[in-house]
């Protein structure tokens, strides 16, 4: 279970934020972090005033417990709220290398797994522009520039692969890469084929490890493999290895269910879940060939709280 868990926190664990980088200003949040109000982090015309006050679990105030105010030239041009439970990251990184810093905002929800909640602020067309993503689990994301090009790049997990074939600890969910440019995010997870090559190994890894074998997660593991296998243009020969490594006692992720909880699909067998599942995703088209360009984005217009 350790060699799962280390794997699938390949993208960055509970030490909320953005990894260190160079002339960035950034404002961490933790369990300990007591009230306060008006704490300031800038960098060129970006400013950013935050306030903060511990998470009352007894009030009904829908949570919004952290305060943003966004300036620009010393001009306030938005107020932000967000929920932060026990940890959350402010930080001010130019994540485009056009010499305007983005206001990037993480903020953990609570739970075991779940979640974190990633908001970028870009100043566009004289006003901050938010982008969303959706609630992610595994650590969330990690910003990396993979190539060196001078664009960040998102590096996350497709939580859709959590739980689907397996428990959260046995599932090995696929590569998500998005990279920012001009106030968007765009899905290249294809595009870094070494990168994903390394994931696929350590997959095959976990699952030939002889420590692994008995467990009953090999299900969960070879979903992601298959799927990360089609982004690099190489589904046959996953398919083959699938195949050839399943579990046929596991029914897990057989049936599927309406939100009524009634069951909505019903398969013979993991292989056959598994391309149904893929079709769903958009890993393969209708007609089941893959899609190595499908697009995973978490991308959202806007965030429900939780």
């Amino acid at each position: 279970m350790k060699r799962i868990l280390n794997s699938l926190l390949v993208v960055g664990v509970l030490a909320l934020g953005l990894p260190a980088l160079a002339e960035t200003s950034r404002l961490d949040i933790d369990v300990d972090t007591e009230a306060f109000t008006d704490q300031t982090i800038e960098q060129g015309p970006i400013r950013v005033v935050a306030s903060y006050a511990p998470l009352d679990y007894q009030a009904d105030d829908g949570g919004n417990n952290l305060t943003l105010e966004l300036y620009y030239n010393d001009d306030l041009k938005l107020l932000a709220t967000d929920t932060a439970a026990m940890f959350a990251g402010i930080e001010l990184v130019d994540l485009d290398g056009n010499g305007m810093p983005e206001v990037v905002v993480e903020t953990f929800t609570g739970g075991a797994h779940c979640c974190l909640a990633t908001t970028t602020y870009t100043w566009q067309d004289q006003q901050f522009n938010p982008i969303y993503f959706g609630y992610l689990d595994g650590g969330g994301g990690e910003f990396k520039d993979l190539n060196g090009d001078g664009l960040m790049e998102f590096v996350t997990l497709d939580n859709a692969f959590f739980y689907s074939f397996s428990s959260y600890a046995g599932s090995y969910p696929p590569s998500v890469i998005l990279t920012y440019e001009n106030g968007e995010y765009r899905d290249t997870t294809s595009e870094f084929t070494n990168y994903l090559q390394d994931i696929a190994s350590g997959m095959r890894f976990t699952i030939e490890d002889p420590e692994f074998a008995g467990r009953g997660d090999n299900n969960g593991v070879l979903a992601g493999y298959v799927a990360q296998k089609v982004r690099l243009g190489e589904y046959r020969e996953a398919w083959q290895y699938m195949l050839a490594h399943y579990d046929r006692t596991d029914d897990w992720g057989l049936q599927t269910y309406s939100d009524e909880g009634e069951i909505s699909e019903a398969y013979p067998d993991f292989p056959t879940a598994l391309y149904g599942f893929l079709k769903e995703l958009g890993y393969l088209d209708a007609n089941g060939r893959p899609q190595p360009q499908v697009d995973r984005s978490p991308v959202v217009e806007a965030r429900e709280s939780f």
